[in-house]
């Protein structure tokens, strides 16, 4: 049970987050109108579309991935103007121990937290495919990419290889499909051309040869001008959209990891970021509340400016932590795991020492 300075200090933490996060995105969508406005125009796009399809999922999106920046601003705000007005100095003489203090912030932060983890591992990707969509429709020039020399496992001894894969066509030139017992090659099926056929869920083969062998080591040969064929595997297994996996919810994401290591894709580390930031962001705020209260519970003398001041230089460096561990995730010494945690890993050890430092 909480008392009444606890009580006090609880609902104004979440007062001011709600605050906070409608000012930012009203700002954010503001600034994102601004520039997509021509585009939006140029493509006829309604105003219930762009409100209903985007701008709704822009502000879940956005809000929950920066959920932790927004309450440390909020925190340091609101904590800077009680230490102003002498009320956390009341508090601490009262008798009320530091540690005390932090609890209702800790138990903001902890609303904070499980609010916008349940939303990112659960909601936030349905709203992404609509978001998704609306930019790929209405904002953006999309010049789809075309992979070369794909190779992939995807089976236990099953694999492919596809020379040119086009992302728009859903096909590639020079596929290979090869089965493995142990070491030995059991089957080898090549085509010149593979597409695949949306409505009849159904891959389409051109020119294709097959070989077989079977345990004394004779080979069989098969081949023709087309053959239909249903593989265990879809388009997306050769050729993986880096978005996608922010439209799956978490349980659906975890499986699709499982067949992404086993295929070899190279853009497994991408889609390990998405798993591991639906828990990383939102962890965000216990470390940075944490640092918000011990840089604003002591009164200043030239006012709140300085330590609003202060936390938006921090806001900016955690921002661009964020950003710098992204770059380099491909480095074999930060993996994704590392990567997306690596902000608050710096930032927990200055919580600390901050922390240790206001308590004194």
């Amino acid at each position: 049970m909480m008392n009444r300075l606890e009580r006090y200090i609880f609902f104004k933490f979440l007062g001011n987050f709600a605050l906070f996060m409608g000012l930012v995105m009203l700002i954010a969508v503001v600034f994102d109108v601004s520039q997509k406005l021509d585009n939006f125009i140029s493509q006829g796009a309604t105003l219930e579309t762009i409100l209903g399809d985007y701008y709704v999922n822009f502000i879940a999106y956005y809000g929950t991935t920066f959920s932790g920046l927004i309450v440390f601003l909020s925190t340091i705000f609101f904590t800077a103007r009680m230490a102003d007005q002498t009320e956390i100095i009341a508090a601490l003489t009262g008798g009320v121990s530091f540690p005390r203090l932090l609890k209702p912030y800790l138990y903001g932060a902890a609303v904070v937290f499980g609010t916008t983890a349940l939303l990112s591992h659960f909601l936030i990707p349905t709203t992404n495919i609509r978001r998704i969509h609306f930019e790929d429709t209405y904002v953006k020039d999309i010049a789809p990419s075309r992979p070369i020399n794909i190779h992939r496992q995807v089976l236990p001894g099953h694999f492919v290889y596809v020379e040119t894969w086009s992302p728009e066509r859903l096909g590639g030139y020079h596929f290979t499909y090869e089965i493995f017992d142990d070491l030995r090659m059991r089957e080898k099926l090549q085509c010149d051309f593979v597409r695949f056929d949306t409505v009849r869920n159904v891959w389409q083969l051109d020119m294709w040869v097959r070989r077989r062998w079977d345990a004394q080591g004779v080979q069989s040969l098969s081949q023709g001008r087309r053959l239909d064929t249903a593989f265990t595997f879809g388009p997306s297994t050769i050729a993986p959209d880096l978005r996608s996996t922010a439209t799956m919810a978490s349980p659906a994401l975890w499986r699709f990891l499982k067949q992404e290591r086993l295929s070899g894709s190279e853009a497994v580390i991408y889609h390990e970021m998405e798993w591991h930031r639906r828990t990383a962001y939102p962890f965000s705020a216990f470390i940075l509340v944490l640092i918000a209260v011990s840089l604003a519970s002591e009164k200043k003398r030239g006012g709140i400016g300085t330590q609003i001041a202060l936390g938006l230089l921090l806001a900016v460096t955690y921002i661009f932590v964020m950003q710098l561990s992204n770059i380099f995730v491909s480095s074999p010494a930060i993996g994704p795991w590392l990567a997306i945690w690596l902000p608050n890993i710096l930032f927990a050890l200055l919580g600390a020492v901050l922390y240790l430092r206001a308590a004194k």
